[in-house]
């Protein structure tokens, strides 16, 4: 089984104009808790699988970013997210709702689904190697998943590698290439940050 990073293909814009600063100010007038506090919460999100559905309202409009309207892709990741239009989400609901939370959104009056993936899979740490740099730790140099643990994830990240990407195996992969949704790229270097 082939894993893959999941990327954006190469000089793409992100989807949203997506400022946790400013949506942090706007959701803390929803929730009662401080922008400070849900900025954190934001920060910290990926590594920590932390919700949002609780502090959502409905109706949370953004505004395309550069030329994304234009590109008009179907699934794209925007930080450790996936933004979806709503065919896709139709589409992927069923298989993802148990690995994340989906929050709607609308990009200038378009409906869209943001995607929090709240999933790890297990590394196979023996076959996992850390880089040094100048004898200090410096990411990871090799990532291996077990392949039972994430035989039956659709999409999971890694708590070693922090987080910040996101895996699928060809599963995933086959679906959006057998619906030629576009928007993704899918590599089997699985720490590199370029596409």
């Amino acid at each position: 089984m082939t894993v893959y990073q999941i990327k954006n293909e190469a000089y793409t814009y992100d989807v949203i104009d997506f400022n946790i600063v400013e949506l942090s100010k706007l959701l803390s007038k929803h929730s009662g808790l401080e922008p400070d506090t849900i900025l954190t919460m934001f920060m910290s999100a990926a590594r920590h699988n932390i919700e949002f559905s609780h502090l959502w309202p409905q109706g949370l409009n953004f505004d395309y970013f550069g030329k994304a309207k234009k590109q008009d892709y179907d699934i794209s990741r925007l930080g450790h997210f996936l933004i979806m239009k709503m065919p896709v989400y139709e589409l992927l609901k069923a298989r993802l709702a148990n690995i994340g939370e989906f929050l709607p959104v609308k990009a200038e009056g378009n409906n869209m689904i943001l995607f929090n993936l709240l999933t790890f899979g297990q590394e196979q740490k023996d076959m996992c190697l850390t880089k040094y740099e100048d004898g200090f730790e410096d990411g990871l140099e090799l990532l291996t998943f077990e392949q039972d643990d994430i035989q039956s994830k659709l999409l999971f990240k890694s708590k070693l590698e922090g987080a910040q990407k996101v895996y699928c195996t060809d599963e995933f992969k086959n679906i959006i290439q057998s619906n030629k949704l576009k928007g993704l790229v899918f590599d089997e270097d699985l720490l590199d940050p370029f596409v």
